[in-house]
C-alpha cells in the first residue's frame, strides 16, 4: 500500500486544519477539470451558432428515496440570457445541454422534435428512420454540418489536454517536491531482491533517464514497470550499493507481489529513504523512545560508533554489525529558521534492541531464490535446495537466522555450514555471512529473505523448536504442527496507538489468506514485550489453541532501533516558462500514453478490471497529493485531465468518442445514423457506463474501507 494513502487513514487526519484546506483544494481542482471539459463544448458550440440551454458542473438530478425528494437537484443555478448556469447535486461529471442533443437515449426523440423548425412538415423523412437537417432549427446542434459538430464534440477533450499542459507547466515553473525514481527496500525473494537492487543508484529506467534535471517520479517508474512488464525484462542502468561501476540490468516482473494488487506485474521495490529521522515519534516498545538525548525530526545521521554513514544502506550495515550492543550515533541537528538557522553536531546513545522471543520457531523449507552477487552465490546454493539444518546452530530457524548472524559477526564471524538435500542427496554448503544492508520486507509471496547470506526460503508455517517444558508443549502442540490462525490481543493502552490500531482482535487465517507466519513474526518485533496473541495449531483434523506472550530475548537482537527515516525527495523547477510548457507537454504525453497502455491491457486481458479506480479512489489520491503541496495536486490534475481526455474519446455511445463515430459514419455515407439505431446503441453505451461506474464504486468502497477501517 502507498504510504501517502495510509497517512490519510490516520485517525487525527480529519482534525487538522491544513488537511481541510487540502480537501478544499481537491474539490476546487476536480470541479475545475470538469468545468474545463464542458467549457470546451460550450464555447465551440456558441461559436458555431448552437443554442446552449444549460451549462452544468455536476448533474442536476433530484435525490429521491421512495419517491420523496430529500435533496434539491442543484446547489446553485442562474439564468443568464438563453443559458442556465449551475452546479448540480450529483458531482460525478457535468454537461452542456444543446438544442437537439441529449445523451439520455430516452430523450433523443423529444430533442429531435424540439429542434424542428416551425415550417417543417410533420413526419417528414421520419418513415425512413432519418432526420432531415434542412427541416431543423438552424440553431439546433443537429442542424450543423458534420465538421462543426465534430469540432463541438472534440472541444472538451482538446480543452482538457490544453489545460493539462497548463497545470503541469504551472507546477514545474513554481517548483515541485517529489519522490524520485529510486530503489530503497525490496520485497524478500522478489525479482528486485534477487537482482540485488536494494540501495542502487538509478540512472535510467527503460528509456527514461533519472536525474535532477527532469521530472520522473517514483510513481512514474512504477507505472513504467507495470505497463512494460509483458514486453520483456525491465531494463535499468544503475550502480549497485558497494559497487564502483555502472551496469545495465534486466529484471522480469512478477504478479502477486502485492496482496492488494495481485494482478499487476511488479518487481517488489520500495522508494529510497535517507539517513534523516522522519518523525519525533519512535515506534512504541523500541529503544529509540529512550534515546539520550532524544532524537528529533530532521536529525541527519553522520556516523555510527565512529563509522561514517552516507546512505541508509550504510546505516543499516553499521546497525547490523553492532546489533547486540548500544550504539552512539553522531547526528547533525538544524535549529532556527532562515537567517537564524544553525547546525550542531550531537552524539545520541541508543540501547540495543532485544528481539521479541516466542516459544517456537518454524521449520526450514526449500530455497526459492539466490541473490545476485551474494555470499550464497559464491557458496554454491541453488534454487530447490531443501535446508535440513545449520551445523552448530541447530536451535536456530529461518525466523531468527539473521538475528543469529548479527551475533555471529559480532563475535568475529566466519563460515557457517548448511546441510541441504539436493536431488535426493545430502550436500554440505559453507557460506560466509556479511552484514545486511537491505532489511528486506515480506510480501504476499510467502518468502523470507536471509539477507546476511543472500537466499530466500519458502515459509512453511510448520512449528519447530518446541522445548519439552514449554507452555505450548503442555498444551499438546508438537513439532510439525501447522499454524493456521493468529489473533493479536493488544492491551487497552496499545489499542488506540496508531501503530497497532488495525491489529487489535484481528484474526488472521493463514490457510485461506496469503499471509505467512514470517509476516506475523516480523510484526511482533515492533510490539512491546509481553504482547499477547492467540495462535491456532492444526495436527491432522485436530486444532489446538494457545495464548502466548512475547518476551525479551537475551540472545538475539534487532538491527533496527525503532526510529522512522525520511523518504528521499528531490525538487524540480523549470528555469523559464518556455521550459515549463515544454516539460508540461512532455508530462501530458507520458500520462496520456500510460492511460492508453492501461486501457489496451484491460481490453486484451493482460490487466484485470479490478485494478480500476473510481471517484472514491480519485478523491483519496487527490487529497493525498494536495496534502503534499499545490504543485503535487496540479500534477495529479494533469494526470486526471489526460485520463478524462483519453477515456472520453473512447468509441462508446454517450461518450464524446461515441458521438464522433456517429459523425464519422454520417460524413462517410452522407446520411446520419438511423434514429432507431442511435437510440439502441446509446442505451447500450449508457448501461455499460452505468454498470462500470457501479463496479468501480464497489471496488472503491472495498479499498477505502481497508484504508480507514
Amino acid at each position: 500500500m502507498d504510504f501517502s494513502l495510509i497517512v490519510i487513514a490516520e485517525g487525527n487526519y480529519w482534525l487538522q486544519l491544513e488537511n481541510w484546506w487540502a480537501i478544499a483544494q481537491v474539490v476546487l481542482g476536480l470541479g475545475f477539470v470538469i468545468f474545463v471539459h464542458e467549457l470546451g463544448h460550450f464555447l465551440v458550440a456558441k461559436a458555431c451558432g448552437v443554442k446552449c440551454e444549460k451549462f452544468y458542473v455536476g448533474f442536476d438530478v433530484p435525490i429521491k428515496i421512495f419517491g420523496r425528494q430529500i435533496l434539491p437537484a442543484t446547489l446553485f443555478k442562474k439564468q443568464i440570457g438563453e443559458t442556465e448556469y449551475g452546479i448540480g447535486m450529483v458531482p460525478f461529471g457535468g454537461y452542456v445541454k444543446m438544442l437537439g442533443q441529449d445523451d439520455n437515449p430516452g430523450n433523443i426523440e423529444r430533442e429531435i422534435e424540439r429542434s424542428r423548425s416551425e415550417s417543417a412538415a410533420d413526419g417528414a423523412a421520419e418513415s425512413a428512420g432519418y432526420v432531415d437537417r434542412n427541416e431543423l432549427d438552424p440553431r439546433s446542434y443537429r442542424a450543423k454540418s458534420v465538421p462543426q459538430r465534430m469540432a463541438i464534440i472534440s472541444a472538451g477533450v482538446i480543452f482538457n489536454l490544453a489545460f493539462a499542459v497548463l497545470f503541469a507547466a504551472l507546477a514545474f515553473r513554481a517548483g515541485v517536491d517529489y519522490d524520485p525514481a529510486s530503489i530503497g527496500s525490496v520485497v524478500g525473494g522478489g525479482p528486485g531482491w534477487e537482482a540485488n537492487l536494494a540501495g542502487a543508484e538509478l540512472y535510467r529506467v527503460g528509456k527514461e533517464p533519472v536525474n535532477k534535471d527532469r521530472y520522473f517520479s517514483w510513481g512514474d517508474m512504477a507505472q513504467e514497470i507495470i505497463f512494460s512488464a509483458d514486453e520483456g525484462p525491465v531494463e535499468f542502468e544503475l550502480q549497485r550499493y558497494g559497487s564502483d561501476k555502472k551496469e545495465v540490468v534486466g529484471v522480469t516482473a512478477l504478479k502477486g507481489i502485492r496482496r492488494d494488487l495481485p494482478d499487476l506485474p511488479m518487481l517488489g521495490l520500495g522508494p529510497k529513504m535517507i539517513p534523516v529521522v522522519g518523525s519525533d515519534d519512535a515506534i512504541p516498545g523500541n529503544p529509540a523512545m529512550e534515546a539520550s538525548p532524544p532524537l528529533k525530526k530532521g536529525d541527519l545521521v553522520l556516523a555510527v560508533n565512529g563509522n561514517e554513514v552516507d546512505s541508509v544502506a550504510a546505516l543499516r550495515e553499521q546497525m547490523f554489525i553492532h546489533s547486540s550492543k548500544p550504539i552512539e550515533m553522531l547526528v547533525e541537528r538544524t535549529t532556527g529558521e532562515a537567517e537564524s538557522e544553525s547546525k550542531e553536531k550531537i552524539k545520541v546513545s541508543i540501547d540495543a534492541n532485544p528481539a521479541r522471543e516466542i516459544e517456537f520457531g518454524i521449520q526450514w523449507d526449500v530455497i526459492t531464490g539466490v541473490q545476485v552477487g551474494s555470499p550464497a552465490v559464491a557458496a554454491g546454493f541453488k534454487k530447490g535446495d531443501l535446508i535440513e539444518s545449520v551445523v552448530g546452530f541447530e536451535d536456530v530457524g529461518p525466523l531468527t537466522f539473521d538475528y543469529e548472524m548479527g551475533r555471529h559477526l559480532d563475535g568475529g564471524g566466519g563460515e557457517v555450514e548448511f546441510l541441504v538435500k539436493r536431488g535426493g542427496e545430502d550436500v554440505s554448503v559453507k557460506v560466509t555471512p556479511v552484514p545486511s544492508t537491505s532489511n528486506s520486507t515480506i510480501g504476499s509471496m510467502g518468502l523470507l529473505a536471509l539477507d546476511s547470506i543472500g537466499i530466500a526460503v519458502k515459509v512453511s508455517n510448520k512449528v519447530s523448536q518446541i522445548s519439552s517444558g514449554s507452555k505450548l508443549a503442555a498444551a499438546g502442540v508438537q513439532n510439525g504442527d501447522q499454524i493456521v490462525g493468529v489473533t493479536y490481543l493488544l492491551s487497552e493502552q496499545d489499542r488506540n496507538k496508531k501503530w497497532f490500531e488495525k491489529m487489535h482482535e484481528k484474526e488472521i487465517d493463514l490457510v485461506s489468506s496469503e499471509t505467512s507466519f514470517a509476516e506475523i513474526f516480523k510484526m511482533v518485533q515492533q510490539f512491546p514485550y509481553g504482547t499477547e496473541f492467540k495462535i491456532d495449531f492444526k495436527n491432522g483434523e485436530t486444532v489446538k489453541t494457545a495464548t502466548i506472550q512475547s518476551k525479551k530475548s537475551e540472545r538475539h537482537f534487532l538491527a533496527t532501533r525503532g526510529f522512522p527515516l525520511k523518504s528521499l525527495q528531490w525538487h524540480y523547477q523549470s528555469k523559464t516558462w518556455g521550459d515549463a510548457f515544454s516539460n508540461g507537454a512532455g508530462q501530458v504525453k507520458n500520462d496520456a500514453g500510460r492511460v492508453w497502455k492501461f486501457l489496451k491491457k484491460l481490453v486484451t486481458g493482460k490487466l484485470s478490471v479490478t485494478n480500476m479506480g473510481g471517484p472514491g479512489m480519485i478523491a483519496v489520491a487527490a487529497t493525498s497529493e494536495a496534502s503534499q503541496g499545490t504543485g503535487r495536486l496540479l500534477l495529479f490534475l494533469t494526470l486526471l485531465s489526460a485520463n478524462l481526455a483519453i477515456v472520453n474519446f473512447l468509441p462508446i455511445p454517450v461518450l464524446d468518442g461515441g458521438h464522433m463515430v456517429f459523425l464519422a459514419y454520417e460524413g462517410l455515407f452522407r446520411r446520419p445514423v438511423s434514429e432507431k439505431v442511435e437510440i439502441l446503441l446509446t442505451y447500450g453505451g449508457l448501461f455499460f457506463i452505468l454498470g462500470l461506474m457501479i463496479f468501480v464504486s464497489i471496488m472503491d468502497v472495498s479499498r477505502i474501507s481497508k484504508l480507514f477501517f
